[in-house]
Parts: C-alpha cells; sequence; structure tokens
C-alpha cells in the first residue's frame, strides 16, 4: 500500500478543488491538493486533486455529481447569448498560434464578428511531494509570476501588433480584435473564459510551443475540444493555409443521432458566409449499408426542408474501419474542413477511452470542426 501509485483525479479553481477534497475525504478517501500556495493563494487557478488509483473508479462517481451544478450554470448562461457573432482565439505564441489567426481573421470577416485573443500565461509546475510531506511556500513564487505576466504582456503585445498588419494586408475593415490574459492552467482558463465569454466558435492550433510529437494527445486543444460547451475549431500543425476563399467543401460526418441534427443547425450558420459545400457523409459495414441508405435518405428529406439554400451532398462510405474510411474518403474528395458531434462523458471514460473527436484530431491534417451533444 506504501507504494501505491497516486494520479491526477481531476485539475479544478481553489474553491472548487476544497469542495471537491470535502466530499472525498467523507467518503473516506484519502487525497491531497498539488499547487496550491497556502500563504497567498497564488496559484488557485490550477489546483490538482490527487488520490490513490485504487479509489479512482468510487472518487469518479462522486466527482460526476460535483460536475452537474456547473452544467446548470452553463445552461443559465445560454439565455443571455450575445447578438453578435464571437470568435475566442487561444494562443500560445507559436507558429501554429499565428495559423489559426490568420484562418479567425478570414473567419471573423466574413461572419461580421468580433475576436478576442485569449493566452494564459501560467502553467504550474507538477509536484511530485508524497502524502508524508508538508508544503512549503517558496518566496520566489511571487517574482516568478510577476516575470511571466511581463513576458506574456509583451508577446501579446507583439501578436496583436502582427494581426493589426495582417488585418492591413488582407484589407479588413471594421473588425474589432480585443486581448485577454489570464493566470492558471490553460486547458482550463480557456473553457472557463469561453463560459463567460460565449463565443460562436472557439479557433485555435493542435499543437503548443514546445511541444513533442509524443507529447500531441494530452495537448491544450484536445481538452478544449473535450470540455468546451461551444464549437471548437482545431488547425493542425501541418495544415497549410490558403485562405478562405479555398475552403470549398466541408464534411460533417453524420451518425444519424438526434444531436447531429442540433449540430446541422450551427455548421450552416457558420460555413454559409464562406460559400462552401456540405457532405453528410456516414462509414458504415456493407452488411447494415442498406439500412443506413434509408437513415440517409431520411436526413436528405429533412436537410432539404431546412436548409434549401446551401449546396449540399449525401455520402455513405462503405469500410469496415471507421478511420481507414474516413481519412481515404477525405483525401480523395478533397475536403477542407471535417467536422462531428462529439458527446459528453464522464470522467472514468475521458481518462481511458479518447473520444472519436480527439483521436480524429491527432490522425488527420485537415482542420477538424467539433460540435457538442447536450
Amino acid at each position: 500500500m506504501k507504494d501505491e501509485k497516486i494520479i491526477t483525479l481531476a485539475t479544478r479553481t481553489y474553491e472548487h478543488a476544497h469542495i471537491v477534497r470535502s466530499l472525498l475525504e467523507s467518503e473516506n478517501i484519502e487525497c491531497f491538493l498539488e499547487n496550491v500556495n497556502l500563504l497567498q493563494g497564488a496559484v488557485s487557478e490550477g489546483v490538482k486533486i490527487r488520490i490513490r488509483e485504487s479509489d479512482l473508479e468510487k472518487a469518479v462517481q462522486i466527482m460526476e455529481e460535483v460536475e452537474k451544478p456547473e452544467l446548470l450554470k452553463a445552461e443559465e448562461r445560454k439565455r443571455g447569448r450575445p447578438a453578435r457573432a464571437r470568435i475566442l482565439l487561444p494562443v500560445d505564441f507559436s507558429d501554429y498560434s499565428s495559423k489559426a489567426a490568420e484562418m479567425a481573421l478570414d473567419w471573423a470577416a466574413r461572419l461580421g464578428a468580433e475576436i478576442t485573443v485569449l493566452h494564459v500565461f501560467y502553467n504550474p509546475v507538477i509536484n511530485t511531494l508524497p502524502f508524508t510531506e508538508a508544503y512549503v511556500y517558496d518566496t520566489s513564487m511571487d517574482e516568478m509570476l510577476i516575470d511571466l505576466e511581463e513576458k506574456a504582456k509583451e508577446d501579446m503585445k507583439g501578436f496583436m501588433g502582427h494581426l493589426k498588419k495582417l488585418k492591413a494586408e488582407k484589407t479588413i475593415e471594421n473588425l474589432t480584435v480585443k486581448s485577454k490574459l489570464l493566470r492558471g492552467v490553460a486547458e482550463d482558463e480557456i473553457i472557463h473564459f469561453s463560459e463567460e465569454y460565449q463565443p460562436t466558435v472557439i479557433i485555435m492550433g493542435t499543437r503548443g510551443k514546445d511541444r513533442k510529437a509524443s507529447d500531441l494527445i494530452g495537448s491544450v486543444t484536445a481538452e478544449v475540444m473535450e470540455g468546451a460547451k461551444v464549437p471548437v475549431l482545431a488547425v493542425p500543425e501541418d495544415f497549410i493555409y490558403q485562405g478562405i476563399d479555398k475552403m470549398k467543401k466541408v464534411l460533417y460526418a453524420t451518425n444519424f443521432e438526434e444531436s447531429d441534427f442540433v449540430a446541422l443547425d450551427k455548421l450552416e450558420k457558420l460555413v454559409k458566409p464562406l460559400d462552401v459545400s456540405i457532405t453528410f457523409a456516414h462509414v458504415c459495414e456493407k452488411t447494415s449499408a442498406k439500412w443506413d441508405n434509408l437513415k440517409m435518405e431520411g436526413l436528405k428529406k429533412y436537410v432539404s426542408e431546412k436548409f434549401p439554400g446551401t449546396k449540399i451532398e449525401f455520402d455513405l462510405v462503405k469500410n469496415e474501419d471507421f478511420w481507414v474510411g474516413m481519412e481515404s474518403y477525405v483525401r480523395n474528395k478533397d475536403v477542407d474542413i471535417i467536422s462531428l458531434t462529439t458527446h459528453r462523458r464522464n470522467i472514468f471514460s475521458r481518462i481511458f477511452n479518447p473520444s472519436v473527436g480527439k483521436r480524429m484530431l491527432f490522425h488527420s491534417t485537415t482542420p477538424l470542426l467539433v460540435f457538442h451533444a447536450r
């Protein structure tokens, strides 16, 4: 028992983490919090909740109950959605951020949207202290935070200058571009800010600065894509952006679920100003093709009545392997954007079974637009 593995259950704000810890301890689950400055609470945005691996299943059930109030708050915010379209552009000032920013500028110009550039400048160092050791306040922490904030301000100023230059080159006028700096764990702060800002879409690159290829599955973009309540457009590092006018074909990977119909309405509003065609495609096995054909006919009828002025195609992709079928179809049809709906899954499944959206993100060099089922 002494050498039992300690794992991170979740990363939350200071207040939320303490609530979770109290609930876990009331159920006799031993846990401790990392990245907590006990004297000043300076790292309150990125507190890790750590438990023994053997307690994971029980802890997950408790966590699911804790998360429900957050879902209710998100539903309440929907009632006051902004009338004007908004694009949230999280950046780390890397080349991947610049590529996503250029696409965001072009897209915002077509949508008549404003852009908020967001940078999260503090990434807590993972604490590896065992259960028995006490936390000691490091007086150099405050100095480090000040330096990081100053560097973030300097980088943001340079990035906003870069966007201003891009706007001038593209002769984009009457486009509002704001900036926002936050301190904390990047994926958490992006998700939390998006709940307040309520953007029409989040646009960001798929790779962060200084990350190795082997770390991609845990990238910030993947976590935002998994946790955000609004559509997320992920722009892969290897994608060659040639301008919004070159984006002509959008693929929506449908599974004939009810959530698809909600996503289709959002998709049509997002891409209609781009003058693109939308293809609804479903990957199926040969044995189920007949039944899937009937479902596709039903989808055709619905879409033709709902979106009469949009260029739309429908296709069944017969392949026993979803990934092989989808990648082959995207390549052969010169698809410019892949879109799909991902479902909110419980904590346990997020830890051990990456979603279709996340897996597709790292299997493709094509931008991926992910919607979220409610």
